[in-house]
């Protein structure tokens, strides 16, 4: 009876291991590594804020010997960010193409100029917050954001204000904001739409706007130049650093308080194996001296969240921004 049982014993720790080795080899199956170059594509034509975060994004990743295959940027400007999506899409449930969006990913649905939105992507990663800054040329007339609203209360078509987003996207979000605030209608602003940050500037350096709306990480160069001013930015309070010096809207008597993002999303239908690699190289890409220095240098604030993170918080954002654009006037 006993040798019975010791026997029987022998066989469960057996079968136990036999098991193990089984998850073993299963979880090794399941394991997915690229097998070819990665793609991050950039919606906006080089020089802008989604460019940044995406050399960024592969200078840490190639730095850090994340991925044991390269890593290109690709840009792919156009409708918005939906030339970009459309791309990566066109190679469905491949985790080797992904894309970096910003607000526009939700709000070019809200606004009718795409069909696609969150529900069409698999979200992988929120990077990080940034400013949008309200700037005017070095040597404009224009000399705080006051004397903007000023302009925009006795005319507002006086002012042409150039935006490195599309239709609903985050500078025109801020900049209609600003308008509702000074209590003019949003509709009546003459804004000029970029395909990125660098060309609105271009744009407003040339004299060819009154005023640009941007991201902070694009404007700061020109503005150390001289060649730009940096009026007003949207944020709830005065930052530190770089923009130290930049008052809020708040502080020019406009109760505006926005913000816009950066988020990573892959095709629709990844694989639970291909999220699970994006997932682990973007916690470390984040957390790396590296990336932590490019926040610093970019006016960045780091906001990483995961996968399962970043769909509940676009999920919250569609709900927040679908109202507002209701009550700006621009929402289909």
């Amino acid at each position: 009876m006993k040798r019975r049982l010791e026997t029987s014993s022998v066989a469960r720790g057996i079968c136990v291991a036999l098991l193990a080795a089984c998850a073993t080899l299963a979880n090794a199956a399941d394991a997915w590594q690229p097998r070819r170059p990665i793609e991050i594509v950039v919606p906006s034509a080089p020089g802008g804020g989604l460019d940044l975060v995406a050399r960024t994004l592969q200078s840490v990743i190639q730095q850090e010997k994340l991925s044991a295959k390269p890593v290109t940027v690709i840009n792919r400007p156009g409708g918005g960010g939906t030339v970009s999506i459309a791309y990566i899409n066109s190679h469905e449930a491949d985790g080797h193409f992904v894309t970096v969006q910003a607000l526009p990913l939700i709000t070019n649905r809200i606004t009718g100029l795409s069909t696609v939105g969150i529900d069409d992507v698999t979200p992988l990663a929120v990077f990080v917050t940034e400013q949008v800054v309200f700037s005017v040329p070095g040597n404009s007339p224009i000399k705080s954001g006051s004397d903007l609203v000023q302009m925009l209360k006795k005319d507002p078509t006086s002012v042409t204000l150039g935006v490195s987003s599309s239709p609903g996207g985050q500078s025109h979000d801020a900049a209609a904001l600003v308008m509702k605030g000074a209590g003019q209608d949003p509709k009546k602003m003459k804004v000029v739409f970029f395909d990125s940050g660098g060309e609105a500037l271009t744009a407003l350096m040339g004299g060819h706007v009154t005023a640009s709306a941007t991201p902070a990480g694009v404007v700061l160069g020109p503005s150390k130049s001289g060649s730009v001013r940096m009026i007003a930015i949207p944020g709830g309070a005065r930052q530190g650093g770089e923009l130290a010096n930049v008052p809020t809207w708040k502080e020019q008597g406009i109760n505006v308080d926005f913000t816009t993002w950066r988020v990573l999303v892959g095709p629709k239908n990844m694989t639970p194996a291909e999220i699970a690699w994006w997932d682990n190289v973007l916690q470390k890409a984040t957390a790396s001296p590296e990336w932590a220095v490019a926040v610093k240098r970019n006016l960045w604030t780091a906001d990483y969240k995961n996968s399962t993170q970043t769909r509940a918080f676009l999920q919250g954002e569609r709900n927040r921004l679908t109202p507002l654009l209701g009550e700006l006037g621009i929402a289909k």
